[in-house]
């Protein structure tokens, strides 16, 4: 029973690189369009690494901490 699972498992995957190899071919992706993307990808990544920079370097003290509990009496 393992092993039909196994034999089940392989070929679906490698029906699934057939597919994916049969796609590219009729529908190939540019070079120009691959390099926009890559470039519209780094660029976010950078904008993020910038806010994630911003908010570890100087977080503002009243939002770090939240609100203050209120306070008990004795």
């Amino acid at each position: 029973m393992p092993d039909e699972n196994n034999d089940a498992a392989a070929k679906l995957k490698k029906l699934g690189e057939r597919v994916r190899e049969g796609w590219a071919k009729q529908h190939p992706m540019p070079q120009q369009s691959i390099d926009t993307v890559r470039q519209t990808v780094r660029a976010e990544w950078e904008r993020e690494q910038v806010v994630k920079r911003s908010k570890t370097v100087a977080p503002e003290p009243s939002k770090a901490r939240g609100p203050k509990p209120p306070e008990m009496e004795r």
